[in-house]
């Protein structure tokens, strides 16, 4: 019963991280990385595959606000989110939740904790030290390697016990394309996220309109379509907006309101111009008043 217990804990965790990390390295090419708020969501419908068998369901994430991670004495402040992932197989859906840390300054998952209740309570909780590295701004073609030290901590019946991990994961920033998926369509910068010693990889289509990737596709490194992808439904991302968009180096509101004052400038030239009256000609013999002096005569000029 033990041994079965922990073979299903082990699947949990390895689809808590299939479907949480899948869509957690964003990057785009000369752009700052988004700021995330409570109240930014994102939704995504997916199948994939895992443990010999094909799942689709659902995954959301809710930025609940800013917080904070300590890992073996290093504290990052981060964004908590909430996750739930819905699974569909086998005729029944499944439904798991649990919380994320996102590091502010990077955007890469310093943590991930579950809570099961299968036959009792079943504790699971993930975390990198130190967290993977983003770098930002990121431009297209640029490529780095970032290892970090998973920690699997599971709690089963009060008893502790933790598996350890070394990751190393070489990112690659893409050329820019243009996706579709039922939230709509989106400019973004595919990255390229492959293990140290796998041939599998996965490719996040980050856009920065979304604040997220709107789309990952995950590939078994044997050629082939993907072997399990996440399509964006919905989101909400308040930075994201039309009204924080970059435009020519600098924010659309800001333009906005330059082109009110431009406006208004014009405008008030144009009134002053109407309502300034018409000057007829100088009568006969009229001749301007003597200009006062601009200032002091110098030494030596005449009276």
């Amino acid at each position: 019963m033990r041994l079965s217990r922990r073979v299903l804990v082990a699947s949990v965790a390895v689809l808590m991280v299939v479907a949480f990390a899948f869509l957690a390295q964003p990057a785009r090419a000369a752009t700052n990385r988004p700021s995330w708020a409570a109240g930014d969501f994102w939704v995504y419908s997916y199948h994939a595959a895992a443990l010999g068998t094909s799942y689709t369901g659902v995954l959301r994430l809710d930025v609940v606000g800013t917080d904070s991670v300590t890992l073996n004495g290093t504290t990052y402040p981060s964004y908590r989110v909430k996750g739930s992932v819905s699974y569909d197989f086998g005729g029944a859906s499944v439904t798991y939740r649990g919380d994320l840390w996102y590091t502010v300054d990077s955007l890469a998952i310093a943590k991930i904790s579950i809570t099961l209740n299968v036959t009792g309570t079943i504790e699971v909780t993930i975390w990198g030290n130190p967290p993977q590295s983003i770098h930002w701004p990121l431009t297209t073609g640029d490529s780095w390697t970032s290892p970090t030290d998973i920690t699997i901590k599971e709690v089963i019946s009060g008893n502790t016990t933790s598996l350890y991990q070394r990751l190393s994961t070489t990112f690659s920033v893409m050329a820019d394309q243009t996706i579709t998926v039922p939230a709509g369509t989106f400019t973004t910068t595919p990255v390229k996220e492959t293990m140290t010693g796998s041939a599998a990889y996965n490719i996040n289509y980050w856009s920065p309109q979304a604040g997220n990737s709107v789309r990952t596709e995950g590939y078994n490194g044997t050629g082939g379509g993907p072997s399990g992808s996440y399509n964006m439904t919905s989101y909400n991302y308040q930075a994201g907006t039309f009204f924080t968009t970059i435009f020519v180096g600098l924010p659309v509101w800001i333009w906005l309101l330059l082109l009110v004052l431009i406006v208004a400038a014009v405008v008030g030239v144009v009134v002053v111009r109407r309502r300034r009256p018409r000057v007829g000609a100088p009568p006969p013999g009229w001749a301007p008043p003597q200009q006062p002096p601009s200032g002091p005569e110098p030494p030596g000029s005449p009276p």
